[in-house]
C-alpha cells in the first residue's frame, strides 16, 4: 500500500512539474529583477559579534557614491526631527540633507542601491521610504535617538541602513555611536551598516538608540545616506531596473582585472573540455 502511495505522489509531482513547464512555455513570465547582478565587486557582509548590526562593505561603488553627494551637495537643507507628525528644526540635529529619491523624484541611478538594501531586508523595493543625503560638516551631529516612534511618519520602520560616501580618518570622528551596545562604527566610503528597528510582532528593540558624532576639522565632511524599510508600500516606483542578467556575457581580452582564483588559460590545454 506505502509503495502505491509513493508512486502516486512520484506521479503526482511530475504532473505538476511538467504543467509548470508547458505553462511557462505558453505564457513566458518576464525575467525578474535580479538585485544579485547589482552587488558591486568585493560585497561583503560581517556580523558584529552579537549586536544584531550588520556592516555591509562595497555595498556602493566609487561611483554612486560620488554621484549622490554631487547630486545632493546643491540641494542641501537643515535637516529636521519628527515631532509627533511634523518635521521640525531641533538643535540635536545640525546636519542638512537633500532628496534622493521619493514619489515625484526617482532617480534610476539610485535604484540599484535601493534593490541591494530591499534584499538585505528581505522586502520589496517600493516598501523603502523617502530618501536622503545627509552631509555634516566640521562639529555637525545628531544626539542619540530611535529610528521609530509612536507617529506614523516614523513607526513601523522595520530596518534602517545607513551607508557612508566617503572616507573619514579615526581622528577625524564622524563615527556612529551606539551607546547600548558599546560600538562605533567608523565611516568609510561604500560601507553600510544595517539594523533592525522592531521585531515581526511590533515590539521595539531599545538597544538601537545611535549618535551621529560630528567630524572634526577645517573643511572635513561626512556624507550619508539613509534608507528605512517598513512592512508596508510606501512610494510605487515607477522607473524599472533592467534585467542585465539576460545579456550575453563577453569574453575576456586579457586586460581586465580578475578577482583571486580566476584566471585566462594560457593554452586550450588548460581549458576544461564543454
Amino acid at each position: 500500500m506505502n509503495s502505491i502511495l509513493q508512486k502516486l505522489k512520484h506521479q503526482f509531482m511530475l504532473f505538476n512539474y511538467r504543467r509548470n513547464y508547458y505553462l511557462a512555455k505558453l505564457f513566458p513570465k518576464k525575467v525578474p529583477i535580479a538585485p544579485l547582478y547589482y552587488l558591486p565587486s568585493g560585497f561583503s557582509v560581517h556580523m558584529v559579534a552579537n549586536t544584531g548590526i550588520r556592516i555591509v562593505d562595497n555595498f556602493c561603488t566609487p561611483e554612486e557614491a560620488e554621484y549622490l553627494i554631487k547630486k545632493a551637495r546643491d540641494h542641501l537643507a537643515r535637516s529636521k526631527v519628527i515631532v509627533g507628525n511634523k518635521a521640525v528644526d531641533d538643535s540635536g540635529r545640525t546636519s542638512s540633507h537633500a532628496v534622493a529619491f521619493h514619489r515625484h523624484y526617482q532617480d534610476s541611478n539610485v535604484l540599484p542601491i535601493i534593490a541591494r538594501g530591499a534584499m538585505l531586508a528581505g522586502v520589496p523595493m517600493d516598501h523603502a521610504e523617502q530618501i536622503y543625503v545627509s552631509r555634516y560638516g566640521d562639529g555637525e551631529f545628531y544626539h542619540g535617538h530611535y529610528d521609530f516612534s509612536d507617529s506614523f511618519m516614523s513607526d513601523h520602520r522595520l530596518c534602517t541602513m545607513l551607508i557612508y560616501l566617503n572616507d573619514l580618518e579615526e581622528d577625524q570622528g564622524g563615527v556612529t555611536y551606539f551607546k547600548e551596545l558599546n560600538i562605533a562604527i567608523q565611516p568609510k566610503a561604500g560601507r553600510a551598516v544595517i539594523w533592525t528597528n522592531m521585531n515581526p510582532d511590533g515590539s521595539i528593540h531599545p538597544e538601537t538608540a545611535h549618535a551621529a558624532l560630528p567630524p572634526r576639522g577645517e573643511g572635513i565632511e561626512k556624507w550619508v545616506i539613509q534608507i528605512w524599510f517598513r512592512p508596508y508600500q510606501m512610494h510605487p516606483i515607477h522607473e524599472k531596473l533592467a534585467a542585465r542578467q539576460t545579456s550575453t556575457g563577453v569574453p575576456l581580452k586579457g586586460d581586465e582585472e580578475l578577482p583571486p582564483g580566476t584566471w585566462i588559460p594560457s593554452n586550450t590545454a588548460a581549458q576544461p573540455s564543454a
